[in-house]
């Protein structure tokens, strides 16, 4: 698997004059015990590459894309001027963050970035509709479990119905996103809220009118999940909105469920495009029908294919039933084992970065 980064050799970086930008992201790592570095335009070739996070004042926003730095996470540009912000978001490929609403916002991101060892964060993208996208992520939490990690399973599809209906645990009390939609900056742990089933504890939509979850509550409620837990995996739906596109870029690991028709592999294109998923990996569902080799899938997307699950009758009836997709015990063959290939795959992956 290819995991998106490292362990940075410093958290958080700011490139600013003194002023009201400087004062807004030192405050509020000062608020979480973070000590930034502070740099000017000339200092930053080196820490561009190794720095956790950086955070660029919008007035010197020119002078940084005039070095041309190669492409990374987790930059932000910060300043009081929507229209400047946006000017330089994409030529930095910046996120973007406007004082003074956005004070939460830093908050959060630097809790995200503060913490020694961080859990991966695993989102798993349906290529297409009624693939399989979040029976494979409710089965990676599952296996998890009986591999002995402490699991937290996220669901921002604001039309998949609710993920806790797919475990049976819908009425299981605890906290579900609407009570978290407000959520902005550091938050404490969330475990004791949450429901919990067969050892995963489970962030769930509601049912009824659709709620999209906004990029500040899932980066401020993934922050912590990752501070309490050993994974983090993340069920974005099919959906090409803010939640998906921020559960992509928070993830470490993106999987991307693609079944092997030439319509499905035509639907997983799209996705991709849409959401640049430059780093994902791709894992194949055959397909009755389905004609598009191992080799082209790879081809078509320019993303490796990395796991190939087959199609169990079992699992749509575990679906339907509200059973959990697999047992806690390691599979020898079939759909299970293929979950923990992939789970040690990822671990293995994180350790060596």
């Amino acid at each position: 698997m290819r995991t998106k980064r490292a362990e940075p050799a410093a958290r958080a970086v700011v490139v600013a004059a003194d002023g009201e930008v400087r004062d807004a992201v030192f405050a509020a790592a000062a608020a979480l015990d973070v000590r930034p570095v502070s740099s000017d335009v000339a200092g930053l070739g080196a820490l561009w590459r190794s720095a956790g996070t950086i955070f660029v004042d919008q007035e010197l926003a020119p002078a940084v894309a005039d070095l041309a730095p190669a492409p990374r996470d987790d930059v932000f540009l910060v300043g009081t001027d929507p229209a400047e912000l946006g000017r330089w978001s994409m030529p930095l490929g910046a996120g973007v963050v406007v004082l003074p609403e956005g004070r939460a916002w830093l908050s959060s991101v630097l809790a995200r970035g503060s913490a020694a060892s961080r859990a991966p964060v695993v989102a798993v993208l349906g290529g297409s509709g009624g693939i399989g996208a979040s029976t494979l992520a409710a089965a990676l939490a599952v296996r998890a479990v009986g591999m002995g990690h402490s699991v937290a399973l996220v669901d921002v599809d604001p039309s998949g119905g609710g993920i806790d209906l797919l475990l049976g645990a819908e009425r299981v009390p605890g906290w579900r996103w609407p009570r978290l939609s407000g959520a902005q900056g550091y938050l404490g742990d969330l475990r004791p809220y949450l429901p919990e089933v067969d050892g995963v504890a489970l962030l769930s939509m509601a049912r009824g009118p659709g709620l999209d979850v906004a990029r500040e509550p899932l980066a401020a409620v993934l922050g912590s999940l990752c501070r309490s837990f050993d994974l983090v995996v993340i069920d974005p739906g099919r959906g090409l909105g803010a939640a998906a596109r921020e559960s992509v870029r928070l993830a470490t690991e993106v999987l991307l469920v693609v079944g092997s028709s030439l319509r499905s592999v035509a639907a997983a294109r799209q996705v991709a495009d849409v959401l640049e998923l430059a780093d994902a990996s791709v894992v194949l569902r055959p397909q009755p029908g389905g004609s598009v080799p191992l080799g082209a899938v790879a081809e078509t997307l320019g993303l490796p294919v990395i796991a190939r699950l087959e199609e169990e009758p079992r699992l749509r009836a575990a679906a339907e039933a509200g059973d959990r997709p697999v047992g806690r015990r390691r599979g020898r063959r079939g759909y299970t084992a293929a979950c923990d290939r992939l789970l040690e795959a990822l671990f293995e992956s994180e350790l060596a970065s």
